[in-house]
């Protein structure tokens, strides 16, 4: 391997040749070295994300917007919401779809999606 602290490229191209020596018993100062994949790997201390908490009203969001779906070979009307449209305590049963810049997310029949506190969205399962 190469030096873990490398200050000039001579000293970089001196550290190849000589584990070159090390592992192949020969050595070639006169050829072109490459450089073609680095790798690292890193351990450290982060603080703990702060995520803003929302207050939750609880609410039915409102679409005009629907898109014919299909879920187990049958057509269902899906709802269509914008995900920056969604509120805290926002709650619609599937089929929907909320779509954001993103990514798209798939609320299918028989569910129920919340947003909670977080934004997130919780999918249920009806039983």
């Amino acid at each position: 391997s190469a030096p873990s602290k490398v200050t000039d490229i001579e000293a970089l191209i001196d550290g190849f040749h000589s584990e070159h020596q090390r592992e192949f018993n020969f050595r070639r100062d006169d050829a072109p070295v490459s450089i073609f994949r680095v790798g690292l790997t890193a351990t450290g201390m982060v603080p703990k994300a702060e995520l803003q908490k929302h207050e939750v009203r609880k609410n039915k969001p409102k679409t005009d917007k629907t898109r014919d779906v299909w879920f187990d070979g049958k057509a269902h009307t899906a709802m269509i919401f914008e995900r920056e449209n969604l509120t805290a305590g926002a709650t619609f049963d599937g089929p929907a779809i909320v779509e954001q810049f993103d990514s798209t997310t798939v609320i299918p029949p028989n569910t129920t999606a919340e947003v909670d506190q977080y934004m997130n969205i919780l999918i249920r399962v009806q039983e």
